[in-house]
């Protein structure tokens, strides 16, 4: 549990396309480029906290002179809604980059940017308030079928080829269980915006399972058999 009111109004954030943190959530990034080592210093001397967001472009769809990872300082539209993170772990590697590990503990709404900015990277002015849930203990729901979810994942993932550690997932509680899923499954920024969008977490468990059963709808027909009537 975190306290709300501890949380900064300003915070360095990592513009990445396709990068989902969510309360309580666990992101591993890998540190490398000048300006994103100096946010990492620069946080870790403050408080320790970055916030992950967004680009509101996709990088296939820059123009001329944009950067295109929408990571780069110049002036990149970011979506209006992120979640800030704590270092709760950080490796210097020989190699002179970071691996850092983001732990999730709010979502926040961009008030708006720090201008002039005064470091290489971006900052943002935050409001929590929206998500005042976010830093409490993790939450239960009995208004979701939870074995449901788990075996819609299970197929879902399966499609994709990917193996999360369900041994971990299976004991965890519902919020972490449900953002852990939204976090490792292989949408698209778009969808991934609107899970992190998504304030109660049952509107999030129906998105998820809509996006889930329409890829496994087109991506492999009978699959779908054993979860709609």
């Amino acid at each position: 549990m975190f306290d709300l009111e501890r949380l900064p109004e300003t915070i360095p954030v990592f513009p990445l396309t396709g990068a989902l943190l969510l309360p309580k959530g666990h992101l591993p990034l890998n540190i490398f480029e000048p300006r994103y080592l100096d946010m990492v210093y620069y946080a870790r001397e403050k408080n320790g906290l970055i916030g992950m967001i967004q680009p509101s472009i996709s990088p296939f769809d820059v123009q001329e002179g944009d950067d295109q990872r929408g990571t780069a300082p110049r002036n990149r539209p970011l979506y209006s809604t992120g979640c800030v993170g704590m270092i709760s772990e950080l490796i210097e590697r020989d190699d002179g980059g970071m691996s850092v590990l983001l732990t999730g503990l709010s979502r926040y709404d961009v008030i708006g940017e720090v201008l002039p900015r005064q470091q290489t990277f971006r900052q943002l002015r935050v409001r929590y308030d929206r998500f005042d849930e976010d830093c409490g203990l993790p939450l239960y729901s009995e208004t979701f079928d939870r074995e449901t979810l788990l075996d819609m994942a299970a197929a879902y993932l399966e499609l994709y080829e990917v193996s999360p550690k369900w041994d971990v997932l299976e004991k965890t509680c519902d919020e972490e269980l449900v953002n852990a899923l939204a976090m490792v499954c292989p949408f698209d920024p778009a969808e991934k915006q609107a899970l992190l969008e998504a304030v109660p977490l049952t509107d999030r468990v129906d998105l998820m399972q809509k996006l889930m059963g329409f890829a496994l709808t087109s991506g492999q027909a009978g699959q779908m058999d054993k979860f709609v009537q």
